[in-house]
């Protein structure tokens, strides 16, 4: 049974919350969520049965300031590897696995950086997050781009955005913020979302739970996304695994590409007609097995 809304005290003194999915004491991967976002997120893509079946054991946590985890000031990118090997020192992890999805992305990219000594493989799905190449954010859409670009540019009215449209919308008009989030989907993401009420519902409580700490984690995330990571591509030397939609609006293929260019030892595989979430939720089998397969 999953093992939900545990805490875990940090030797800063800072709490880290975090989900446990599948199978004890077997093939561990740690699952890097989105942003805004939450450890709920891998629930909307991934079951106990496939974890089950695949021997997985799979561990969500949350990043500073999101969901069940303490804000840390003057958090960097890189500053969230620790928290990992303390997470996993604490289940008594040596090395493992990890999956990075979307905005997650860069963090796993930055864990191949610190701690490649403790990684079996870096998993990147729909999450090769470069905006600081203006070259290629052309393509990206206009929520993602806001989302990402005003916290820096006009830092008080991100806020207020970030305020009305993250936290107060989804908890007082969820199905009006459903129906604006699918306006900005590309064709093969909206049946995930049109046609799964299950998801709508797993989707507006994973950002409840995102923003439940108000939107401080978020923002600074937004900030910590387009401006230097601490690291360069050309300097990671971990396995790489990356997965992106050709058809994807909200971290544009151009980005992926470039990092599979750009990574020394990266494997990449580009899906022509999946989107930002189609791609999860049709092939987490797939992405499963590559991750743990020698």
């Amino acid at each position: 049974m999953p093992k939900l809304n545990q805490q875990f005290q940090l030797p800063d003194g800072r709490k880290l919350g975090y989900d446990e999915y599948g199978v004890p004491n077997e093939k561990p991967i740690f699952y890097f969520h989105g942003s805004p976002s939450s450890r709920l997120e891998c629930a909307l893509y991934v079951n106990e049965e496939l974890l089950q079946r695949l021997n997985v054991r799979l561990i969500a946590a949350d990043r500073p300031g999101m969901g069940l985890s303490d804000p840390q000031p003057n958090l960097r990118m890189t500053d969230w590897a620790r928290d990992v090997v303390a997470l996993a020192d604490h289940l008594q992890i040596e090395r493992f696995a990890i999956l990075a999805y979307s905005l997650g992305g860069p963090y796993g990219l930055a864990c191949a950086f610190e701690i490649p000594q403790r990684l079996t493989k870096v998993g990147i799905l729909s999450g090769a997050a470069l905006f600081t190449e203006p070259d290629l954010v052309m393509n990206v859409n206009e929520g993602t781009r806001k989302f990402l670009t005003m916290p820096r540019e006009k830092p008080w009215l991100a806020r207020l955005f970030m305020w009305t449209a993250l936290s107060v919308m989804p908890r007082i008009a969820p199905n009006r913020f459903v129906a604006q989030a699918n306006t900005l989907l590309p064709a093969p993401d909206r049946p995930i979302v049109i046609d799964d009420p299950e998801f709508q519902k797993g989707f507006i409580k994973m950002l409840r739970e995102a923003t439940r700490q108000g939107i401080g984690g978020a923002f600074h995330e937004s900030l910590l996304t387009v401006t230097d990571w601490g690291f360069s591509l050309q300097e990671l030397n971990a396995p790489i695994l990356l997965w992106h939609g050709e058809a994807d609006q909200n971290i544009p293929v151009e980005m992926a590409r470039y990092i599979e260019s750009a990574i020394p030892n990266c494997e990449a595989k580009f899906h022509p007609n999946e989107g930002h979430l189609s791609l999860f939720k049709k092939h987490a089998e797939e992405i499963f097995r590559a991750l743990i397969n020698d």
